[in-house]
């Protein structure tokens, strides 16, 4: 009984209810609603559990960490944070996949939950403010597009779990706090490499958030480019060193279905249009592909088009690994090389005689499914059509975040002004890079590539409805304070 007293003068009743109201929906999502979510049995698996899974158990096996130990990016195919966090799991349970996966999406239940408790933490050091700290810890609580990752064996819920580890520290005064940081940072970017993106504006907030001297700011920047690289430097010096590769986060050449031709596919696509369907579907069920009219540059270009599309669907090896693919897979002899160089040459012509699309149309089509998607990739289901609805509820918090990002910046002299300035700046970096990047992995718009972005804008979002009730509630005293009188 008394640890229960110092439980609820520690975190306060209105923290404990909104923690176990967000522990009663993701057990209730995790028990009963995620077959119908996800239309499969075993949400447990996504298409990349198993990449995560094979490189760990590759390195167990044969002492080699290598989703694919056939090719030669196998061994950078993905990153170790999460194939370690799930290793464990794999270890404990007699090495065991299908009996891990339950203990693994039970684990990160729980570490959601202490989630919560870390953005009211935040909210509270940022704002110092209760009431704000209370809606963002409930905005997290009940944000869905965590919650159903929840269950799944996949990297979002743990890369965001250490994030928010990573900010609680960098808000704190003490040097040693700084370390800590700069360490949960590397182990979130070792999960998901969209954290590298963060890093510079979490790192420089750090360094400005006190007084400014050049001391101070040396010798912060340089405990937190320490705490960063003795977690996250292993990875490419290994890469380097030991396989003699430049690759600082992941390369998915090392898996069969994304070799150089399936690769210099997407990286023509993306510059003629924002999405790869239907000409996806149509080149690996070996039907007549349709392409917009700005394809056609000229009648050269159209034959040349004609010709490569005709090579993926015969020869291309990494088509052939699709799933659905009109015949059986191949690894040789292929004709890769001859795909990547007329998609290389028919990219580079549309760079150069449609910028403007390339450059402006595209990114902004990009853009506008990132920020108003209004429905799954597969709705066929009620469930999953229901579900799409929860896109609209998205695209709102995304608006209340700016809202208040404006608010606080405009205003002179609000709490945490520095933090929602690495916010914003964060969400520009990230959106702009996935929407508008060039480079072949870019501007593949998945929703949970901008899941760092979207939780951290909870935040100015959670500060813009604490100003309304406080208005609110200010005004109804108001009101009942002229009634008194009267």
């Amino acid at each position: 009984m008394k640890s229960l007293t110092s439980i609820h003068k520690r975190i306060g009743t209105p923290l404990l209810v909104i923690m176990g109201a967000g522990a009663l929906i993701r057990i209730i999502f995790l028990q009963f609603l995620a077959p119908f979510y996800f239309g499969r049995e075993n949400f447990y698996v996504d298409g990349d559990t198993y990449a995560w899974c094979y490189a760990f158990q590759n390195l167990i096996e044969i002492g080699s960490f290598s989703v694919n130990p056939g090719l030669e990016y196998g061994y950078f195919g993905r990153m170790p944070g999460y194939s370690f966090f799930v290793g464990i799991f794999y270890l404990l349970t007699g090495q065991n996949w299908e009996t891990a996966f339950p203990f693994i999406a039970w684990v990160q239940l729980i570490l959601d939950v202490i989630s919560i408790w870390l953005v009211y933490r935040i909210m509270k050091k940022v704002s110092a403010n209760q009431l704000s700290a209370q809606i963002a810890a409930a905005l997290y609580a009940f944000y869905p597009f965590i919650i159903v990752w929840i269950p799944v064996v996949y990297s979002e819920q743990t890369s965001i779990f250490f994030l928010l580890w990573s900010v609680w520290f960098l808000l704190q005064t003490e040097w040693k706090y700084t370390f800590f940081g700069a360490v949960f940072l590397g182990i979130s970017a070792l999960l998901r490499p969209q954290m590298l993106v963060l890093a510079p504006f979490l790192m420089l907030f750090s360094v400005l958030k006190e007084p400014f001297s050049y001391w101070k700011f040396i010798k912060k920047g340089l405990i937190l480019i320490a705490g960063f690289l003795l977690v996250y430097a292993p990875w490419p010096l290994r890469n380097y060193i030991n396989h003699d590769k430049v690759i600082f986060t992941q390369d998915i050449r090392g898996f069969y279905n994304w070799n150089v031709d399936a690769l210099a596919f997407y990286s023509y696509i993306y510059v003629v249009k924002s999405e790869w369907e239907p000409q996806y579907s149509q080149i690996i069920h070996n039907q007549r592909v349709e392409w917009p009219e700005i394809a056609y540059l000229n009648p050269e270009d159209s034959l040349k088009l004609e010709h490569v599309i005709r090579l993926c669907q015969t020869c291309g090896s990494g088509f052939s690994h699709k799933f659905g693919y009109w015949k059986e897979s191949f690894d040789e002899p292929n004709c890769n090389p001859e795909i990547v160089r007329l998609f290389s040459e028919l990219r580079d012509n549309q760079i150069r005689h449609n910028p403007l699309n390339v450059y402006v149309w595209v990114p902004l089509m990009n853009l506008k499914k990132a920020l108003f998607k209004t429905q799954l990739t597969d709705s066929a289901s009620l469930a999953r059509k229901a579900a799409s609805l929860l896109f609209y509820y998205r695209s709102f918090l995304i608006l209340c975040g700016w809202i208040g990002l404006v608010l606080v910046l405009k205003r002179k002299n609000t709490p945490g002004k520095l933090f929602y300035g690495m916010i914003a700046a964060f969400f520009l970096a990230i959106y702009l890079l996935l929407c508008a990047g060039l480079g072949i992995q870019m501007r593949n718009i998945e929703m949970r590539y901008f899941l760092p972005a979207d939780i951290l804008l909870l935040f100015p979002a959670a500060y813009l409805f604490s100003l309304i009730l406080e208005y609110r509630m200010n005004k109804a005293l108001t009101k009942k304070g002229v009634a008194g009188i009267l």
